[in-house]
């Protein structure tokens, strides 16, 4: 019986049994809430992570071993790898890249819910190649950014056609706009 009454005291005078919690039990609930939050993302994060790597370690061994359809598979668009493809062709032709090794990769999640595009990461990749007919072994470190979407990890590269077209238009902009300004000058 005295146990039992032991039992109701402690029940009835504990901070858990009344009805207020105090402020330091709420405080104490709250970061659990968020480690159970951290803990739903590392998960998916470290599947991503992995995924990002595979990609890339794909890729450079297609430039390695001058595959460059492999290397351009990474590009999203279409009308683009072909391009890339060209590219890299031209880019590696009289090299030879004996190791890429992925040194570090940093993934930075994007918070705009309107774009496609969930993650970018930045890839530091060093490289250990030669050219001929020198044959002497250059070592480089080259950086690469790469995107996440819905449908997997793509290579961020921007065609060198686009750009000169863009960069003509830009030109061609500024021209027209001096030479309206030129006209309307006393």
């Amino acid at each position: 019986m005295k146990f039992l009454l032991l039992v109701v005291a402690v029940f009835f005078t504990s901070p858990v049994g009344t009805a207020e919690a105090s402020p330091q039990s709420s405080e104490i609930q709250e970061p659990k809430k968020k480690k159970k939050k951290r803990r739903a993302n590392p998960k998916k994060a470290a599947k991503e992570l992995e995924l990002l790597q595979r990609c890339a370690t794909q890729y450079w061994e297609g430039v390695r071993w001058a595959d460059t359809e492999r290397s351009a598979s990474f590009i999203e668009d279409s009308n683009d790898r072909m391009e890339f493809q060209q590219w890299l062709e031209g880019h590696i032709e009289g090299r030879k890249i004996m190791e890429a090794t992925v040194m570090r990769v940093d993934v930075e999640p994007l918070e705009d819910k309107t774009s496609e595009v969930t993650s970018q990461a930045f890839l530091s990749v060093a490289l250990k190649g030669y050219e001929m007919p020198e044959q002497i072994l250059k070592k480089e470190v080259v950086e690469q950014e790469w995107y996440l979407n819905t449908n997997g990890w793509w290579l961020k590269w921007e065609s060198p056609t686009l750009k000169a077209r863009e960069a003509a238009k830009a030109a061609q902009a500024i021209e027209g706009a001096e030479a309206g300004s030129a006209e309307t000058a006393p």
